[in-house]
């Protein structure tokens, strides 16, 4: 039998491991493949070093704070703000209706969070060109055109991350990695909100938020070196279904639901006018 404790494998990534892990049981692998196993030191710093770097880069371009900021000085009207959020999140799932059931067919699914990734920073790197060159309305629409790119971008990063962490990281071990990472990406945002709130609170400039969103960019970037270090094993593609074809199924059972009401109702009292008027006719 191949030999797959991942100690052996990655003896210094094994020893930090077992530190942050803080058990025996960590090295038992029972809900993931055994190559896999043999992987999972590695797989877990590099999952969390890339849900990490992601989260930072998510706050430092963030709809609900960053963009208006940079929407107001770029002189864009206020309506544009009301714009962003909704977008954003709605941006968010409107893939994961859409190619969740082709992801599925992918044994691999490691490359659709690269491809989103990439696409969220190119999104970062293109808001930042027209902080440079464009004012007023005109640099209201790009910016909300880019905003819808990079949230669906998020979208694709959003529908293969659970699966690779499915297939990489052991069950007992994906809490503690989520809650590091997200303990780790909330220090830095306090950071760096501390920072704009003591320095650059007085010149809140045009410059300032387009180095905020290069910054972002560039740390997407490093998020993607650190995703494409996972060694992910191929694993099931059947089961999947369309999301959107199974929702319209949804709609369509509440319009017969509804029709079938009206059915009944309509049944009720067309039986109790018959029988008001055979009820009338004998009593006459």
């Amino acid at each position: 039998m191949p030999d797959t404790q991942p100690q052996k494998s990655y003896p210094l990534l094994g020893q930090a491991y077992d530190q942050i892990t803080g058990d025996e049981d960590a090295r038992v692998c029972k809900d993931i493949p055994d190559a896999a196993c043999r992987h999972l030191p590695r797989n877990f710093f590099a999952y969390l070093l890339a849900n990490f770097l992601s989260k930072v880069a998510d706050e430092l371009s963030s709809a609900r704070l960053i963009l208006p900021w940079l929407l107001g000085s770029l002189g864009a009207p206020a309506a544009f703000v009301g714009f962003l959020v909704p977008i954003r999140e709605a941006g968010v799932l409107l893939p994961q209706l859409a190619v969740a059931a082709y992801i599925r067919r992918l044994p691999r699914r490691k490359g659709v969070w690269l491809l989103g990734a990439f696409l969220s920073a190119i999104a970062l790197l293109c808001i930042a060109a027209t902080t440079a060159t464009l004012q007023g309305v005109a640099a209201g629409w790009a910016i909300l055109a880019m905003v819808t790119l990079f949230s669906l971008s998020r979208g694709l990063c959003s529908v293969s991350a659970k699966d690779v962490l499915g297939k990489t990281v052991s069950k007992t071990r994906r809490g503690a990695l989520m809650g590091y990472s997200a303990a780790a990406a909330g220090v830095v945002t306090l950071l760096i909100g501390s920072y704009v709130e003591l320095f650059g609170g007085r010149r809140l400039s045009a410059d300032f938020f387009m180095a905020m969103l290069l910054a972002a960019a560039g740390i997407w970037l490093l998020a993607i070196a650190a995703f494409a270090s996972i060694r992910e094993e191929a694993g099931a593609t059947e089961g999947g279904g369309n999301a959107i074809t199974t929702a319209l199924r949804s709609l369509c059972l509440l319009y017969t639901s509804d029709a079938a009401d009206d059915d009944t109702i309509v049944g009720v009292w067309g039986g109790g006018g018959a029988g008001g008027r055979g009820g009338g006719g004998g009593g006459g």
